[in-house]
């Protein structure tokens, strides 16, 4: 029987966690705020938390110019998704359990070929912890 603490840091990406709104798309673009680990880059901005709101929220885009096939695009979104699902908790827990702001984050894939699963979990794992030492340094 699992532990009751296990459900604490269960990695999900569930609907609402996910960033869908075109504004606020927008809005991270023109805060200019980005961290790039190639194959991926990553636009974020920290802003304060509504009632409603949640902690985290992301979207992932595969540019369409690059890859004309949906299916190369698909499977690259899934293979960010999927890294970003298994290592976000591990990384923004502090900022998790805190509650007071919220992180908005918008991977772009920029690579002109198909990386594997570790290529691209690698890079999201750094810009994870890159953003976590931005905010970090802030406080």
């Amino acid at each position: 029987m699992p532990h009751v603490a296990d459900k604490k840091l269960k990695n999900t990406f569930r609907k609402h966690d996910r960033l869908k709104s075109s504004l606020e798309i927008e809005a991270l673009y023109r805060e200019n705020k980005f961290v790039i680990a190639y194959p991926v880059k990553c636009y974020y901005s920290f802003s304060e938390i509504d009632e409603k709101e949640h902690i985290v929220r992301a979207a992932f885009a595969v540019p369409k110019k690059v890859f004309k096939k949906a299916v190369e695009r698909n499977g690259l979104k899934r293979r960010m998704r999927e890294a970003y699902r298994l290592n976000y908790k591990k990384v923004f827990e502090v900022f998790i359990n805190k509650k007071e702001e919220q992180l908005k984050l918008f991977f772009i894939y920029i690579g002109r070929e198909m990386m594997d699963f570790g290529a691209i979990e690698k890079s999201l794992l750094i810009i994870l912890k890159s953003i976590q030492v931005k905010k970090n340094a802030d406080l």
